[in-house]
């Protein structure tokens, strides 16, 4: 299974949400593989940056680079012309329209988010998405 995840996914990792956990488990076990917008690598390194530290946010990014089963895919052309379809239509901003057309485009399963924009695609059955934020 190809699933995409973004920044937000990592965060909830780092704060041991289990749903993650176990996601990054099967990651690991070759199970399923993950699909990330190389977008979400400047979200991932500013969040680590603004909690002082940039020396975990740096080698997560080594890990992702290097893990076989992991997609790092940039933002074509097509990608970001596609996205403004989705920017517009969903009415959600630029960087998630972009994240979204990227799992859309890469023809991923699903998507594992904590960002409320990206239900919005669910809604009109564009792609499946998980909601894996903690609820209060």
């Amino acid at each position: 299974m190809l699933i995409g995840v973004d920044t937000g996914f990592f965060i909830e990792l780092k704060n041991e949400n289990q749903k993650a956990k176990e996601i990054w488990n099967k990651i690991v076990k070759s199970e399923d593989e993950l699909a990330i917008s190389v977008l979400s690598i400047n979200e991932i390194l500013v969040y680590f940056f603004r909690n002082g530290k940039s020396k975990q946010g740096k080698e997560l990014l080594t890990l992702l680079k290097i893990f076989p089963n992991i997609k790092l895919i940039p933002v074509s052309e097509r990608i970001a012309e596609l996205s403004a379809g989705y920017r517009y239509g969903l009415g959600i901003p630029t960087i998630d329209s972009l994240i979204l057309t990227t799992f859309i485009y890469e023809r991923c399963d699903k998507v594992i988010s904590t960002d409320k924009h990206f239900l919005k695609a669910k809604k009109q059955n564009i792609i499946e998405v998980e909601d894996i934020s903690k609820k209060l």
